[in-house]
């Protein structure tokens, strides 16, 4: 099973005075076990009612524009109508062609332009609406913004509780924290007791899979905290832990804001 985050050290991190300088980086894998999946799916449903809200604001303000301008055509069109059944009657009333032209000219005129600005104004108008249904949603989304920050740590967290819990994702990952550190005589790994019984179980695992030659000690550490391995070699070390790949997407998220 693969880990959800890793810590690599560089060999340039030590100094020349030996003492041994730790730098963490991690990354939250893709894939977990199918417990975590279906809590994932969960989270991911919470997060989408969010985006599906503002969707939905927006999806309604649009149909809200269409059908007011549908009906700001059709008004134009029968004020249109009027104005020329109106002029025309006018003119043919006259019955003279100069009286025709000018209450023709006067009354279609006049009308075209009520038409004209009556239409500007609902278009107006419908446009406000959408414009109004944009702000809402981003008023909406920033004030939740910090509600689903935290929600999508306490959902990071209790995933990494669980998958330390878990034998298979904890060996999957002290595997790949070797395979990136194999360039080294001998490995020290350090933990718990009950994780160290199961690291036992891998050595000869490990060894074939890397491959590797050298030595591979496995000492009980009760010190550490809960979740931690720590990873020795010749010329550094790697710290896995729950709390550092929390601190780091934690600063992650801060550093968004």
């Amino acid at each position: 099973m693969q880990s959800s985050y890793k810590a690599i050290l560089k060999g340039d991190s030590i100094n020349n005075c030996g003492t041994q300088k730790i730098h963490t980086e991690f990354k939250i894998r893709e894939t977990f076990s199918k417990t975590s999946n279906e809590k994932n799916t969960k989270d991911d449903s919470i997060l989408k009612s969010y985006e599906n809200l503002g969707r939905t604001i927006l999806q309604d303000a649009s149909i809200k524009k269409e059908k007011i301008l549908s009906m700001a055509y059709e008004r134009a069109s029968e004020i249109s109508k009027k104005a020329y059944d109106e002029a025309y009657e006018k003119g043919y009333a006259k019955g003279q062609e100069e009286g025709y032209n000018t209450a023709y000219e006067e009354g279609y005129k006049k009308n075209f332009d009520k038409a004209k600005a009556e239409g500007d104004q609902i278009k107006q108008n419908a446009n406000d609406v959408l414009n109004k249904a944009v702000e809402e949603k981003k008023k909406y989304l920033e004030e939740k913004e910090e509600e689903i920050k935290e929600f999508i740590l306490n959902s990071v967290e209790s995933i990494l509780k669980r998958e330390v819990r878990d034998a298979d994702s904890l060996n999957a990952q002290v595997f790949d924290a070797l395979n990136q550190m194999k360039k080294t005589s001998t490995f020290i790994i350090k933990g718990k007791e009950k994780y160290c019984s199961e690291f036992k179980k891998q050595v000869t695992l490990w060894k074939e899979q890397l491959p590797f030659k050298g030595d591979i000690f496995i000492i009980p550490d009760e010190s550490l905290e809960e979740g931690s391995v720590v990873i020795e070699r010749d010329n550094g070390k790697m710290v896995l832990g729950i709390d550092i790949a929390y601190d780091k997407i934690k600063k992650i998220l801060q550093d968004e804001s």
